[in-house]
């Protein structure tokens, strides 16, 4: 019998496509007095406007703050309870934290990686109802200065939106914000729609696994502007 010799493939998660046109671009920035603000990151947003159809794109740093801009306009205050998955960088579970808002974890669907629908459908109705099952959802410790539930963070993971149709119904149905977090996922699409303009915000990041700036996706300039860009134009 012949022995099949195995073979393996390394097959990357993502890798830098980095060209000659993409370093003499950072060299022109480099040859400005404008190493933040300035020319290139109007130019940024406004590409980004055009791709994805939203209505506003702000550059900012990366996507924890983008994120976190996003739960700061969203109004989201110590005690809240937000809804979010665990299966996610470290970011989208810090930003709460950082606002001193309470993360509710809910599991993924093993079939996508996203987090399931109809889990967050149960828990957010146990919530709602305030029965004695709705501590298993708390965490152990910090819990008891919980208010009310305030918003939906779903993570597209690795380019795999989340099932928004189905989100943006719970969220009416408990007025809910959806804040997408789609730094994973540029250039998707569900249903023909791009990802990181179907929640009320969305976020689009990078850096070894994503870009080196992100941009926040919005519908409503001027709530961001009032609460945590005073005097930034769009």
């Amino acid at each position: 019998m012949t022995k099949i010799k195995k073979q393996t493939m390394n097959i990357p998660m993502s890798s830098p496509d980095l060209t000659d046109a993409e370093r003499e671009a950072v060299a022109a920035v480099l040859r400005t007095p404008n190493l933040s603000m300035g020319g290139e990151i109007q130019k940024f947003e406004k590409a980004f406007q055009q791709f994805t159809g939203c209505r506003f794109a702000i550059g900012v740093s990366s996507g924890t703050a983008g994120l976190h801009l996003c739960v700061r306009a969203a109004g989201i205050q110590e005690g809240d309870l937000v809804i979010t998955t665990p299966f996610s960088f470290v970011a989208s579970t810090n930003v709460l934290l950082f606002e001193r808002a309470i993360p509710v974890f809910v599991d993924i669907d093993a079939a996508t990686g996203n987090i399931d629908p109809d889990q967050v459908n149960s828990v957010i109705n146990e919530l709602v109802r305030g029965s004695k099952s709705t501590q298993k959802w708390l965490p152990r410790k910090g819990s008891n200065s919980a208010t009310s539930l305030k918003a939906i963070i779903p993570v597209d993971v690795f380019g795999q939106p989340a099932d928004y149709d189905v989100f943006k119904e719970i969220a009416r149905e408990h007025g809910l914000v959806i804040i997408e977090d789609s730094c994973e996922s540029l250039g998707a699409e569900y249903k023909n729609r791009p990802a990181g303009t179907l929640g009320d915000y969305g976020v689009f990041a990078g850096g070894r696994y994503q870009l080196s700036q992100a941009i926040v996706e919005l519908n409503d300039w001027l709530n961001l502007r009032k609460r945590v860009l005073p005097g930034r134009q769009p």
